[in-house]
């Protein structure tokens, strides 16, 4: 195909030019609906080769303390866009009294207008809270307390860039306002909550349900709860390590089709991330393996090898023929019948 037009992408990506960071799987959805066209194998060439043009171009930065691997190609986690410059937005000084939090290392810089507008709104903050004195509460609504724009600290680093983010200049810490992990559905099996075990992670709402009532009917259920995270969006999995119990390892069940295994795989290095082992609910797999699989559009030998490794051993190779012929199964095939008087320890 055809380089992408990297303006439109850019327009979709920020209608409004207000910049900030956007993920590189919301760059791979709009390549992705652009060029409805595209192999699926082709796809992470093609994200890699626009990421990196336009950095070369100038119209954004890329992370380089994150990443993430999607198959076997490591992309940035993300890109920063610039805000639209503006023709009257000159470099100045605050030009007002300062803070003696700020004043230090703010009072001679030269300042775009989006950068004073933030350092005028954590003075006066200052100044009306006597230096913080206040609760610490989200990232988000201290954004929008301060700017009007809940969104406006979401990037790394945030609104003002690192002329204003850094170790002794703005620091949550300062802004009394924390970094949240999303929280995550879960439910317990049994009534006691707080004695440590394994948690199995499902993504479709019907298997979750299905699941906690095979559990709750067994006498020792393998797991002590189960969590629900909503397809692509694993972020929920960092509030593990925060749950009311010690969580000793997570157990994932996903669709098995190439989107499932990926996100799977995304899934557990998420967790992993925070501390908490991971890996496939064996048994689930190796049950879901079995079931009548249904058309699915094949995928690559190569591409196949690459995601049944995730997978446990012994159902490789029968997971390998289906993906390769076309076929996938979804989780919704382990109905309420099939798992009642399945063994899962």
């Amino acid at each position: 195909m055809r380089p992408v037009d990297l303006p439109s992408l850019i327009a979709a990506l920020d209608p409004d030019g207000r910049g900030g960071r956007r993920h590189t799987d919301d760059i791979a959805a709009v390549i992705g609906a652009q060029n409805p066209g595209i192999e699926a194998s082709a796809l992470l060439d093609v994200i890699h080769a626009t990421i990196q043009r336009g950095e070369q171009e100038g119209l954004w930065t890329v992370s380089r303390a994150t990443t993430i691997r999607r198959g076997r190609t490591v992309l940035p986690k993300s890109v920063t866009l610039p805000g639209a410059a503006r023709p009257t937005d000159r470099l100045q000084p605050a030009g007002v009294p300062l803070r003696s939090e700020l004043a230090g290392w703010a009072a001679t810089l030269r300042l775009s207008m989006p950068q004073r507008q933030l350092l005028l709104a954590v003075n006066d903050w200052l100044r009306r809270t006597d230096g913080g004195k206040v609760p610490v509460i989200s990232v988000a609504e201290r954004a929008y307390e301060l700017l009007s724009d809940e969104k406006a600290f979401d990037a790394s680093p945030p609104r003002g860039g690192s002329t204003l983010w850094a170790p002794g200049r703005l620091t949550f810490e300062l802004l009394r306002c924390e970094r949240l992990p999303t929280p995550l559905v879960w439910e317990p099996v049994t009534p006691e909550i707080g004695r440590a075990g394994a948690v199995v992670c499902v993504e479709n709402h019907a298997t979750f349900r299905t699941l906690l009532r095979v559990l709750r009917a067994r006498a020792a259920p393998p797991w002590v709860a189960v969590a629900w995270n909503q397809g692509r969006n694993t972020a929920p999995l960092k509030s593990l390590a925060t749950l009311p119990f010690p969580v000793t390892h997570l157990d994932y069940l996903g669709d098995l089709d190439a989107a499932g295994l990926q996100i799977a795989i995304t899934a557990c290095a998420t967790a992993k991330h925070v501390g908490i082992p991971a890996g496939p609910a064996e048994r689930l797999w190796a049950l879901l393996v079995k079931q009548p699989p249904r058309p699915a559009r094949p995928i690559s030998e190569a591409k196949v090898r690459e995601l049944v490794t995730w997978l446990p051993v012994p159902i490789r190779e029968q997971a390998h023929g289906l993906l390769v012929t076309g076929q996938a199964v979804p989780q919704e095939a382990l109905r309420l019948d099939v798992l009642t008087n399945t063994p899962l320890a």
